[in-house]
């Protein structure tokens, strides 16, 4: 079983020292961190941008890595049903579609996803964006409507760090859950404000 993360997700908890609630969400459940090779790319040139310069992004990603914490799936189109997915969840040929790099990170994050659904792997795919979240669940009904042998699980940032706050220790700081989000949304226009009164 594995967690698969978006680049802009991962980035945001790295940024703000916040990593090990990764760690413990996917001890906590036996599941793998793992993202594509795609994602890999987009998470090291990110770390360049001068948002980011300050923070110890790129540090704690090469030692996740290095350290097995993290896997990184192979994004070659070797595979039929890789290739299928990624042309189903994107609307285009992947050979066409691996070539444009807008949004397709969260395109391969998803077809590795679905692919691991198909093979009776339980997984859980962390993506804000709201173009992306659409797409999970475009994939999510298809998985349902093919009787897939396992489930593919949608989640948000908002709703880890909830939970992250409902464990102890898993928050560094003495943060609310809140205030990590704020915390993140300078690193990442896909980050909504949070509404009013959240709690």
């Amino acid at each position: 079983m594995s967690v698969l993360l978006d680049a802009g997700p991962f980035l945001n908890f790295l940024a703000v020292r916040q990593q090990g609630i990764l760690i413990e969400l996917a001890a906590s459940r036996n599941l793998d961190l793992a993202v594509p090779q795609r994602v890999e790319k987009e998470i090291l040139g990110n770390c360049n941008d001068p948002r980011f310069a300050r923070t110890p992004a790129e540090q704690t990603w090469l030692k996740l890595t290095s350290a097995g914490r993290v896997r990184v799936l192979d994004d070659t189109l070797t595979d039929t049903a890789f290739v299928d997915a990624v042309g189903r969840i994107s609307g285009r040929p992947a050979q066409d579609r691996v070539r444009d790099r807008k949004s397709l990170g969260e395109i391969l994050v998803l077809a590795h996803a679905s692919v691991l659904v198909q093979q009776g792997q339980e997984v859980y795919v962390l993506i804000d964006e709201g173009d992306g979240r659409r797409r999970a669940q475009r994939e999510i009904r298809w998985l349902e409507g093919r009787l897939a042998p396992a489930r593919l699980t949608l989640w948000g940032t908002s709703q880890v760090l909830r939970h992250a706050s409902q464990q102890t220790g898993w928050i560094r700081g003495g943060l609310t859950w809140q205030a990590v989000y704020e915390q993140m949304r300078p690193f990442d226009d896909g980050l909504p404000l949070l509404p009013p009164g959240t709690t």
